[in-house]
């Protein structure tokens, strides 16, 4: 397969690579690097390395291989390896990404990193624009002040916010030129006398209950103040559309990149004219005040769209369903969603369709956390069953159902 098409493949945590001999195996390459590890490793399907990058800093979750052979990579904020100079940590912390090209000469360099603000698990190509996914510290005070009601320290809450950057290689530095942060788009029906006041949650999908996630774990000054624990973001051309999945609420949404960052910050604007709202969510409509079957039971990552290039399956988005099977069997999950133009069809007083997936896959190497899928353009999956937290740490090829 021309290199310069490869679907990008992400990589976290593997302790083991396996490829297993299948039926119509896809030619091609994966692109891995190990959490925590400073070499990237381009794969052919023989398992044998086709090219190598040696850096000097460590790979927080996420490397992505760019049309011109340059890799763009998220790594710690630091010149060595031994962790992040960041009073948050956390999660994949991160706090710096870096375009580098294949003889591993860094292309840009840039830093999302101090006491406010850290960069962490996953990212994306907007186009040939990078985003990040980022913390952003709330104080005690500012959460008890917007209505929330669940256990908080005196560290307070980090919740998720993105950060498009654009790079440029004449001056070695990137800028950011976009973006989205969930701040913006909280609810709350506790104390109407607090901002974001509504009276009844089932009445706004569009917004996040700031109390929908009461218990959580991990994540900046440990504790729980890994809030929403986004690790998963895609980004669709055809829509200007961005999809994130959060672990600790069990669901996956969708936001409109169109938008001005004012826009984003607002509830108007944009091609969906919702501004920085929430266009669509799934896979545990009790977040938003809704019955329904809970089709996420626990922890989920990596949401990515198919690409809709004819191959099988293509515009649906696909999960990796940790729980999805019941009793810690993971599942790789794919739906249609109910698109609308540029907003998302849902019927008065019901959560958004589908009740149930499209496709589903029971793995064969299941894993509680982390993970990853791609669907490659013959209909195949490549799986990565993530070793950490007892996984199986295992990367392998079934052939399309």
């Amino acid at each position: 397969m021309n290199l310069k098409t490869k679907r990008i493949i992400k990589i976290i945590v593997l302790l083991i690579f396996f490829t297993s001999e299948v039926f119509a195996q896809f030619s091609g390459f994966a692109l891995y690097n190990r959490q925590g590890n400073t070499t990237t490793y381009l794969l052919d399907e023989n398992e044998n390395i086709a090219h190598t990058w040696n850096l000097s800093t460590e790979c927080n979750y996420t490397v992505l291989l760019k049309d011109n052979g340059n890799i763009v990579r998220g790594t710690k904020n630091n010149t060595q390896t031994g962790g992040t100079n960041n009073s948050l940590g956390g999660a994949a912390d991160a706090g710096r990404v870096q375009e580098i090209d294949p003889n591993g000469n860094v292309v840009w360099d840039f830093i999302y990193s101090s006491s406010s603000v850290l960069s962490h698990h996953d990212i994306c190509l907007i186009g040939d624009n990078v985003l990040l996914t980022a913390w952003e510290a709330k104080s005690q005070a500012e959460l008890i002040n917007t209505g929330f009601t669940g256990n908080v320290s005196n560290s307070g809450k980090w919740p998720t916010h993105f950060v498009e950057i654009e790079g440029n290689p004449n001056t070695g530095t990137a800028q950011i030129v976009w973006e989205w942060h969930i701040w913006d788009h909280l609810c709350q029906d506790v104390d109407p006398n607090k901002p974001n006041y509504v009276n009844d949650i089932s009445d706004h999908p569009e917004l996040i209950d700031i109390n929908m996630i009461q218990n959580s774990g991990g994540g900046p000054g440990g504790g729980g103040g890994d809030w929403f624990h986004v690790n998963g973001v895609d980004y669709n051309p055809d829509l200007d559309q961005i999809a994130f999945s959060s672990r600790f609420s069990s669901e996956i949404y969708i936001i409109d990149h169109s938008t001005t960052t004012a826009e984003a910050a607002s509830h108007t604007g944009g091609n969906s004219g919702m501004g920085g709202d929430i266009l669509y969510r799934w896979g545990n409509p009790a977040n938003y005040g809704m019955t329904g079957q809970r089709v996420i039971p626990n922890a989920v990552h990596d949401v990515r769209w198919v690409k809709d290039d004819g191959r099988p399956l293509g515009g649906h988005l696909q999960i990796f369903n940790n729980s999805g099977g019941g009793n810690n069997q993971s599942t790789v999950d794919a739906i249609l969603t109910p698109v609308n133009g540029y907003t998302y069809f849902r019927s008065s007083g019901q959560p958004y369709g589908p009740s149930s997936y499209t496709s589903r896959y029971f793995c064969q190497y299941s894993a509680p956390g982390q993970s990853a899928s791609d669907r490659m353009s013959n209909g195949n999956i490549f799986v990565n069953a993530s070793g950490g937290q007892g996984g199986a740490g295992v990367m392998y090829e079934v052939d399309s159902l």
